[in-house]
């Protein structure tokens, strides 16, 4: 036993070693084998070149056009037909407020009233001086009737009988300002109650009870329950396009909104040199006073011709060029003679002037005949002097068809 268990170990390392000498050859002849057949195969001199396959590009024609249109864009405001801050004609302790902001009225309801108890004791003041002035006429009256039976009897004098028919004259006088300076503050009584004008929308309250105000200070403001208009400002020869009762089309909201110019003023804003037109609402139905709120934005669009020739191209036809400009990619035969290179097409670049931009096309100018073919989109993905292949729009229509019968994304058109 003592023997045999210092044998196990040195035993057990020879026949590591063994196999590890076994495997090293095994494994370099498997590498070499491996790496033979992962090499490309060599290429002699007679073989021919390996052909890429030619991109299909989508191509569109050149139509030139004599101008554009040039859309101009203004922006304007909703406004209330009528709004005012209302408030008393004369001044005084504000007794009680009856609306908040917010609540409707109606032409001629009260609002506010104004403390009375000043006036009041002005009242009872002139009603007595209005009874003593009935009373002074009652006399003189009589007197004058006593006076004008007693002179033909020489009991009274001409002179008397004049006083007295003065005397009464001046009591009918004295009669007549008692009881106009009774009205008079009988009308300064109903001012302390301020009325609305029109119906409306009390939008602000600038005063509370037990506040003393000075006359005409405002305490409500009231905006008209009606259909607002418009005000929009028009700079530039454009403004002289607009005709008074033409309808035109706004935007509002996002929505077109269809109104009629009221009134163009015939003066020009100091500041940003435009006319202010005035449009009103056609439709109540479509922007009833509800949403079409004071103080929102509304967008007119007019449209001014220019004269320049161009051609309109899609966004995507253009990439960029050198010295500031755009390019396009003209199609031009290729001058291959073999049936692989007979429809294919190579691409050269046309320097182009961007005049105008309109959503996602272009009016732009260059060396671009009549019916010539473009690449219309994809121009990351080819470079001058490459070989396409054409697809025009109705192919590619097909294609699409058929792409989305087949389960591929439209994006994805198989090139």
């Amino acid at each position: 036993m003592s023997q045999t268990a210092p044998r196990r170990p040195r035993l057990a390392l020879a026949l590591m070693a063994l196999g590890l000498a076994l495997a090293l050859p095994l494994t370099a002849v498997l590498a070499a084998r491996f790496h033979v057949g992962l090499a490309e195969p060599a290429v002699t001199a007679g073989d021919p070149a390996p052909r890429v396959p030619a991109l299909t590009v989508q191509v569109l024609s050149v139509a030139h056009e004599t101008g554009f249109n040039r859309q101009r864009y203004y922006t304007g405001r909703v406004e209330p037909y009528r709004q005012g801050d209302l408030g008393f004609e004369r001044g005084g302790l504000l007794g009680e407020v009856l609306v908040r902001e917010g609540d409707p009225v109606e032409a001629g309801q009260v609002l506010a009233r104004l403390d009375k108890a000043l006036l009041r004791a002005q009242r009872t003041e002139l009603e007595a001086a209005l009874g003593s002035a009935q009373a002074n006429l009652a006399l003189a009256e009589a007197t004058l009737k006593r006076y004008q039976g007693s002179v033909d009897q020489g009991a009274v004098t001409r002179q008397a009988l004049d006083e007295a028919r003065e005397g009464a004259r001046a009591a009918a006088a004295g009669l007549g300002l008692a009881r106009a300076r009774l009205a008079s503050l009988d009308l300064e009584i109903a001012k302390t109650e301020l009325k609305a004008p029109y119906p409306g929308v009390v939008i602000r309250r600038g005063a509370d009870e037990g506040r003393v105000l000075a006359a005409g200070e405002p305490v409500l403001r009231l905006q008209e329950d009606r259909v607002p208009e418009i005000r929009i400002g028009v700079a530039g020869p454009l403004a002289d396009t607009l005709s008074p009762g033409t309808e035109y089309r706004l935007t509002w909201r996002g929505q077109p909104l269809v109104a009629r110019l009221r009134a163009l003023l015939p003066l020009r804003a100091a500041g940003a040199r435009t006319l202010d037109a005035l449009f009103e609402p056609m439709d109540p139905a479509q922007a009833p006073p509800a949403a079409l709120r004071p103080g929102e934005q509304v967008q007119l669009e007019l449209a001014q011709w220019v004269e320049e020739p161009g051609v309109w191209l899609p966004l995507g036809a253009l990439t960029e060029g050198s010295r500031g400009l755009w390019s396009a990619y003209a199609l031009e035969p290729s001058s291959g003679s073999d049936l692989e290179t007979a429809d294919l097409a190579r691409l050269v670049p046309r320097p182009l002037e961007v005049l105008y931009q309109e959503g996602d096309r272009v009016f732009v100018r260059g060396p671009l005949a009549a019916g010539e073919r473009l690449v219309a989109a994809g121009l990351h993905r080819v470079v001058p002097g490459q070989l396409v292949r054409a697809l025009d729009a109705p192919e590619v229509e097909r294609a699409r068809r058929v792409a989305s019968r087949h389960g591929i994304s439209v994006g994805r058109l198989p090139r």
